[in-house]
């Protein structure tokens, strides 16, 4: 049997994650507002940081897979940057049943400001640490992610 104060302590740090991503989140929100991107949510910003990373048209399902996220909350997502007018969306002629995204131009006069905000959320989070300290928790997160199947 594992020590009990071990478990404890396990189970407190699993708890920390999930706070420390709310935390996150709430953070990002209040950072969107002061940069005048209220309209799009953290996680539809994430969405929309990907396919700016892919640099060409992805479909919802290659979206998806790249998040880690549900076919279903991506088509939510791209619904509403589709109607907030930060994503377009065009049919694939090879498949009538998927869309190809892209960035609007909206969206790309945008982003600098998201690039901003993402500097500033990672100084506030990282301020203090020294870059080993960083490699090291970037190694610690790494192993947790291998633990569980997604390594």
């Amino acid at each position: 049997m594992q020590d009990l104060s071990l478990r404890v302590l396990q189970t407190e740090t699993f708890l920390e994650f999930a706070r420390l991503a709310a935390i996150q989140h709430r953070r990002l929100g209040e950072l969107f507002l002061r940069a005048e991107l209220g309209e799009i949510t953290p996680q539809q910003s994430r969405a929309l940081m990907v396919l700016f990373q892919a640099r060409a048209p992805l479909t919802a399902r290659e979206l998806s897979g790249r998040m880690g996220c549900s076919e279903v909350t991506i088509s939510r997502f791209v619904r509403a940057l589709d109607k907030a007018g930060w994503v377009e969306r065009r049919q694939d002629p090879a498949d009538k049943r998927a869309w190809f995204l892209t960035p609007t131009p909206k969206a790309r006069e945008a982003f600098p400001r998201f690039i901003r905000v993402s500097n500033e959320l990672l100084d506030e989070i990282f301020t203090g640490f020294e870059r080993g300290e960083i490699e090291q928790l970037a190694d610690v997160v790494g192993r947790i992610r291998t633990n569980l199947g997604e390594g």
